[in-house]
């Protein structure tokens, strides 16, 4: 292990099970780096993100990797709670000066709750968040 601790998005995941995808062959290389985090954060918006994303192009790539999450040692699977809710919706009310989805901000509240600055994606929303977007770089 490399002792990164790294959120994984959406993009990452989507890329990685899906060859038509842009950033594919990016997220393949970053695949090893992965592998080696001490800790890897994932919320359950995202999985159900991925879930909707790969219905079409692979539903069995998205089960297997959304069952995976839950038994990976390093893996961490954020519960979708009330109070996180009403912090990521407080952040999306009060950030009407971005794009940012409400997943987004799910994700940046799990982020900087959790001390994480290294994120597994190609969305920009996370370097307009204060956040390294690793598929960017």
């Amino acid at each position: 292990m490399n002792g990164e601790r790294i959120f994984l998005d959406t993009a990452f995941v989507l890329a990685l099970l899906n060859r038509r995808d842009q950033y594919h062959l990016k997220a393949k290389s970053l695949l090893i780096r992965l592998r080696a985090a001490s800790e890897i954060w994932v919320s359950e918006a995202i999985l159900i993100e991925i879930g909707n994303g790969l219905a079409a192009v692979n539903r069995q790539g998205a089960s297997d990797f959304i069952r995976s999450c839950y038994i990976t040692p390093n893996m961490n699977v954020v519960t979708i709670d009330t109070p996180l809710l009403r912090k990521a919706s407080d952040l999306y009310q009060s950030r009407d000066d971005k794009q940012w989805g409400l997943t987004d901000c799910i994700s940046f509240v799990i982020m900087k709750e959790n001390h994480l600055y290294l994120a597994m994606t190609a969305d920009k929303h996370f370097h307009q968040a204060g956040f390294e977007a690793m598929m960017l770089s």
